[in-house]
């Protein structure tokens, strides 16, 4: 049986494609799925918590090759940060933070 873990309000507009091509790795929202033996909702996905991560993408953003390298660590000691820094810069990520960009 199926069921919906995530669940958003119908006014809010969330488009996938739009974070995993940009390199927001599966685990940034889902946590580690592939550890749960029942898969539960781990972060809040509230509005102040989207747009935190709107604010200061780098610690969640990889080479969108690895999105779903749910064990992903960076390369040569950096941190996530420092990590996704160099991937942000790389791809120009600039999320948008106006109220349009998830309430359509």
């Amino acid at each position: 049986m199926w069921v919906k873990v995530h669940d958003t309000p119908d006014f809010v507009f969330f488009n996938h494609a739009a974070h995993v091509t940009r390199g927001v790795s599966c685990v940034s929202c889902h946590g580690r799925v592939d550890k749960m033996e029942v898969v539960e909702q781990v972060e809040p996905l509230s509005m102040a918590w989207c747009i935190d991560c709107h604010r200061n993408p780098e610690e969640h953003i990889r080479d969108p090759a690895l999105v779903t390298e749910l064990d992903f660590k960076p390369p040569d000691g950096q941190t996530f940060e420092e990590y996704g820094r160099h991937w942000a810069e790389k791809l120009d990520i600039n999320p948008n933070i106006s109220c349009s960009t998830c309430h359509r």
